[in-house]
């Protein structure tokens, strides 16, 4: 059992926050597996249980792009496990609380390496999804991304291809594969958004898979306070100012309401 949230630290993350001037958030799995999604590492993790995804997928896609279109227009039609939580799942209340901070100006940004959507569905504004979007699509020479139902497919021509102008790259699914280089744009947001930050929340995240966990540790290099918000110790907890133990879901409303009390007392 979790100890008891300690208010000060609440108090002081709170602070922080209502101090900054740019404040950025990384989300990782932990915040979504309050939502049911399975993590993809740990101990029943997806990719522990099932093993890891071959190295080379996006050169497999590039080899044969029309036979993994054919694959997954069937996985589609017969989802497994995964993909049937995803589709079930639910924005939860760290989520909520994130989009929350956002609106109230607080929050500036959010980098997830989540591909679930549910940041956007809580209506979060400001984000890059830096291992993509599973309901988005994107083109492989020009990067322009578009929800899924945005693009046609026909099945009588795969792959598709990129509908922008002068541009005729083969789409993709948004999701970034292994082996396929993060996106150029949301890379370069990431750069900026850690160079502008002065207080960065990790929620949820093991902070050991990169490029996503430099990110936090440069913005902390050019002296930004780390809030850490998750239930066991981190890669990074070391650099953490304030560690909140507890699962985000419990530990983001409880932040919110504090960030909300001190602005209602300025």
């Amino acid at each position: 059992m979790l100890p008891a949230p300690d208010t000060d630290a609440i108090d002081e993350a709170a602070a922080l926050l209502v101090g900054a001037q740019h404040a950025v958030a990384l989300t990782g799995a932990g915040i979504s597996k309050e939502s049911g999604i399975p993590t993809f590492r740990g101990k029943d993790g997806l990719w522990t249980v099932r093993g890891e995804p071959p190295l080379n997928q996006f050169q497999e896609f590039h080899r044969d792009p029309k036979a993994w279109w054919v694959r997954r227009l069937e996985q589609r039609a017969n989802p497994d496990e995964f993909a049937l939580s995803l589709s079930a799942s639910e924005p939860n209340d760290a989520h909520y609380a994130l989009a929350e901070l956002e609106s109230i100006g607080v929050l500036r940004h959010v980098i997830t390496q989540n591909v679930d959507n549910l940041h956007r569905r809580a209506g979060q504004q400001s984000i890059t999804e830096i291992h993509g979007n599973m309901r988005w699509m994107r083109c492989t020479d020009c990067h322009t991304r578009w929800p899924e139902d945005k693009v046609d497919v026909n099945l009588e021509d795969l792959p598709p291809r990129c509908p922008e102008p002068g541009c005729s790259g083969i789409v993709k699914g948004d999701g970034v594969m292994f082996g396929e280089p993060i996106p150029p744009d949301a890379l370069e947001r990431c750069y900026a958004e850690a160079a502008m930050a002065d207080v960065f929340l990790l929620v949820g995240t093991s902070a050991v898979v990169y490029p996503a966990a430099m990110f936090p540790q440069l913005a902390h290099q050019r002296g930004a306070s780390l809030i850490e918000i998750d239930p066991e110790p981190t890669a990074l907890s070391e650099l953490a100012r304030v560690a909140l133990r507890g699962p985000a879901g419990e530990m983001l409303p409880l932040l919110l309401r504090a960030v909300r009390e001190r602005i209602e007392r300025r």
